[in-house]
């Protein structure tokens, strides 16, 4: 009997979230995803769908740009704990598998940021891309083909 109460009352508190204005889903979303929750996590919480707090979060322009980045961060970081943190075959797969499909979602959504030729890599006291340092790389070996 008691176990109805609850289920009755957290249904009602449920109901209430989907009633709450779009604009205070929002605030609460930034602040989740400053404390590394993800959208599904946070569209749960609010009784919405992960594609509809996406694209409430894309009406916010730029500050959409740096919490998707934030995002895709926080994600990458997860597999990776969860990589280091495997001591069996079956997680550490899963764990790969995972890393894979985040680095493939973080090439596509963020290919300035995270795209294979943008890596950028330090030489002395100057940072260049891998696709610069490759095309140096390039010349230099071709003028020491020239003096052979």
């Amino acid at each position: 009997m008691c176990h109805n109460h609850i289920s009755k009352y957290t249904h009602k508190i449920n109901d209430f979230n989907q009633f709450r204005p779009k604009k205070l889903i929002l605030e609460d979303a930034k602040e989740r995803i400053l404390k590394n929750y993800t959208l599904e996590q946070i569209a749960k919480t609010h009784g919405i769908t992960k594609r509809t707090l996406n694209t409430w979060l894309m009406s916010l322009g730029d500050e959409y740009q740096e919490l998707r980045q934030l995002c895709i961060d926080n994600m990458l970081a997860e597999v990776l704990e969860e990589i280091d943190n495997a001591t069996d075959n079956f997680p550490l797969a899963r764990a790969n598998s995972k890393w894979r499909a985040a680095t493939w979602y973080a090439e596509r959504r963020e290919q300035q940021r995270y795209g294979s030729n943008r890596v950028n890599i330090n030489i002395g006291e100057r940072s260049i891309s891998t696709e610069e340092a490759l095309v140096e790389d390039a010349k230099a070996l071709v003028a020491q083909i020239a003096k052979v």
